[in-house]
């Protein structure tokens, strides 16, 4: 079985191995591009968010490099996510591509427990211990992923050669992906911390701080938001994003950090009381957060046109005002240009570097 799925940031890393110990191999496409976004466009209907688009155009691609099976997370959700697997199978079916197509889902445990043990020789024995050995490897490949990427956001700002962290960075995660053994994935987490702690820093540099908000897919995919977080973090500003690839599978598969989601939208319940889809209400809750967390701004990122984003701008815009926490709301699709883009980003940083002067005097 050779299955292809929706690519969303580094979620790739731990999934390979994942897959691979139940017997599946996963057909990674190379990384999200313009040719990428213009087949999604080519067939996706109108008005779908870039999300779907992206997404789309990746899976394609997956399927013209030997994919026979497209995997995909479902639901009953208020975000059409939950229905995206089932768009994708249309519209490759009408490509002229066969394949099969899976809905992973919770409701459907059994029909899946049956495909892996199929695949290990109708054995119990050795499809629970495969299950066993996929999750404890791929939860631990995760997480030492989500180590290496919030040691470089932390370190970044500080650096003295402007890249060097995101080269150690982009090195040590190409390794990580190459590799299955715990034991040699702790060995690539201590060669990480000792390359990274001989990066040259200069930590007297004062730094400004900005929290990411908004749609999972435009805050951890790093062609969607033309590398927000790298570019500002080697401009010297911390960027904190409120969701990783390692927390959204997390939490999506066995509800870790509950407790943190409970709280932040047990905060945002007094302005947003219900999640109408998009990670609005968590965007709400970090908003609020961020003042008393000391950041200097929070940057909204939303796919352009998404309903739950639109609902919520105006009560983040209000959270700005009646918190003093200054807010830029971008939205995303195809005719986004990266100048544009980093036009609105710069004149923001120029007013948060404003800010911080008068409040220093």
């Amino acid at each position: 079985m050779k299955s292809a799925f929706a690519y969303m940031g580094n979620i790739y890393i731990p999934l390979r191995t994942f897959f691979k110990e139940l017997g599946i191999e996963l057909i990674v496409p190379p990384p999200p591009n313009n040719k990428t976004l213009k087949l999604g466009i080519q067939y996706a209907p109108e008005t779908m968010c870039i999300p779907f688009k992206l997404t789309l155009g990746n899976i394609i691609v997956a399927m013209k490099m030997g994919a026979d099976t497209i995997l995909h997370t479902t639901g009953f959700w208020s975000c059409r996510f939950g229905y995206f697997g089932k768009l994708y199978a249309y519209i490759v079916k009408d490509l002229g591509y066969k394949f099969n197509h899976i809905d992973v889902s919770l409701m459907r445990l059994k029909e899946h427990y049956q495909l892996v043990k199929k695949l290990n020789k109708n054995s119990d024995h050795r499809t629970m211990l495969s299950f066993i050995k996929a999750f404890s490897k791929a939860w631990y490949k995760s997480s030492i992923m989500e180590f290496m990427e919030k040691t470089a956001r932390e370190i970044r700002p500080f650096e003295i050669n402007k890249g060097e962290v995101s080269k150690i960075l982009a090195k040590y995660l190409t390794a990580l992906d190459n590799i299955d053994s715990i034991k040699d994935m702790n060995g690539l987490k201590k060669q990480f911390v000792k390359e990274i702690e001989t990066v040259p820093k200069d930590l007297s540099r004062p730094i400004l701080k900005i929290k990411i908000v908004g749609e999972s897919f435009c805050v951890i995919e790093p062609f969607v938001n033309f590398n927000l977080i790298q570019t500002l973090g080697e401009q010297g500003i911390f960027v904190d994003p409120f969701l990783t690839a390692h927390k959204w599978l997390g939490f999506h598969t066995i509800r870790n950090g509950r407790r943190e989601w409970k709280s932040i939208e047990k905060l945002a319940s007094s302005y947003w009381k219900y999640n109408v889809g998009g990670e609005d209400k968590k965007s709400v809750g970090y908003t609020l957060l961020a003042p008393k967390q000391g950041f200097d701004g929070v940057i909204f990122l939303h796919p352009f046109g998404c309903m739950s984003s639109n609902a919520v701008q105006p009560v983040l815009h209000k959270i700005s005002q009646q918190h003093n926490i200054p807010l830029l709301d971008i939205g995303l699709d195809e005719h986004t240009a990266e100048t544009g883009f980093y036009n609105r980003i710069d004149a923001f940083i120029s007013i948060l570097a404003n800010r911080r002067k008068i409040h220093r005097k």
